[in-house]
């Protein structure tokens, strides 16, 4: 009789030590974890809020309006097309692109020129920018602002000496006292980097002034 209640707590016990040991183990999970939270997309270019840029010269009749053909493209610093000019945009708020080839084929029927310089080009070398503000009554959403350079803009840095030459930022008068040929804010900017296609940049700086440059493509 002894011996049958010893087996018996023998047999109690030992449930007892498979219990506690079950009861520290994690209890298996019923769902799978929730999937990582996917990453953020990258930001887009920053854009002007106020306003959007065209380019313009003999190519485009000299237009002032809204034209899709003509309009920039809103870019990043880093868009690996203008790479070779980055560095002299490390300090633009705005920038934009508009890819662009002088038709040689057919002649402006005259010149750009800056003799102190020793440009003379044909017009269809020439590019200028138009500055167009948003306004709700105009079809486009776009109306014309202003050129630039221009004597209400002023002058235009220049980003890249090798490929554009830019009139000197001054007025018409300065200009003509000098009389050294390098122009004024009423000139045209004009592609110097030979018969290529062109990505023209337009970029407006962090304290606002404006800037241009052109990467052969």
């Amino acid at each position: 009789m002894k011996k049958t209640q010893m087996l018996f707590v023998a047999a109690i016990i030992a449930i007892s030590i498979i219990a506690i040991g079950c009861a520290g183990q994690p209890a298996a999970s019923s769902s799978t974890a929730a999937p990582a939270a996917a990453a953020a997309a990258p930001a887009g270019p920053a854009n002007d809020p106020n306003y959007n840029y065209r380019i313009t010269g003999n190519f485009a009749g000299w237009g002032n309006s809204y034209e899709a053909e003509w309009m920039m493209e809103n870019v990043s610093k880093d868009d690996p097309r203008i790479a070779p000019i980055r560095d002299a945009l490390a300090d633009a708020m705005y920038v934009y692109l508009k890819e662009y080839t002088p038709d040689v084929s057919n002649p402006a029927g005259w010149d750009v020129t800056y003799s102190g310089a020793n440009i003379s080009l044909d017009g269809n070398f020439a590019v200028k920018f138009i500055r167009l503000v948003a306004d709700a009554s105009e079809e486009s959403g776009w109306f014309h602002d202003m050129w630039v350079p221009s004597t209400e803009a002023g002058g235009i840095k220049n980003l890249s000496p090798d490929t554009v030459f830019t009139p000197m930022a001054r007025s018409d008068e300065e200009a003509e006292a000098a009389g050294d040929g390098l122009g004024s804010n009423n000139g045209n900017p004009v592609l110097i980097g030979g018969v290529n296609t062109y990505y023209v940049v337009f970029a407006v700086m962090n304290d606002r002034s404006r800037a241009m440059g052109a990467v052969v493509k």
